[in-house]
């Protein structure tokens, strides 16, 4: 398991608890540090912070600000990092601003296997 330095480090922003506790998990167990955030406003504010963050995995629907609100934070704090957005609904097409910035759009539900594969193809994008 890579060190904590070496480690890619995901901002996974879930308001479903026992989802993002299985995405935790997951992503820890393929070796990835994880921190969390329950919702938008949390992630942004874990943006606007000196943590070090390489890939940001967030909901589109959340209870404050929407996953789209959070990636658009991500473009203009953190410009370059990635982007995997997942939503339970049907597909809607990205806000123009964010094309560039989000790597995929996640139709849940998801093969938790597929996650850490799509987190290193976002990285090398």
């Amino acid at each position: 398991m890579p060190s904590a330095d070496t480690a890619t480090h995901i901002l996974l922003v879930e308001d479903e608890a026992f989802l993002r506790e299985l995405v935790m998990e997951g992503l820890q167990d393929a070796g990835f540090n994880v921190l969390e955030a329950s919702d938008g406003t949390s992630g942004v504010q874990a943006l606007k912070s000196d943590q070090r963050i390489d890939v940001l995995l967030s909901d589109i629907k959340l209870p404050d600000i929407d996953g789209y609100q959070v990636a658009e934070a991500a473009r203009t704090l953190r410009p370059g990092l990635k982007v995997i957005l997942m939503t339970g609904y049907a597909p809607s097409p990205l806000p123009p601003t964010l094309q560039s910035v989000v790597y995929r759009v996640l139709q849940k539900p998801f093969s938790l296997e597929t996650l850490p594969g799509m987190v290193n193809a976002a990285l090398e994008a």
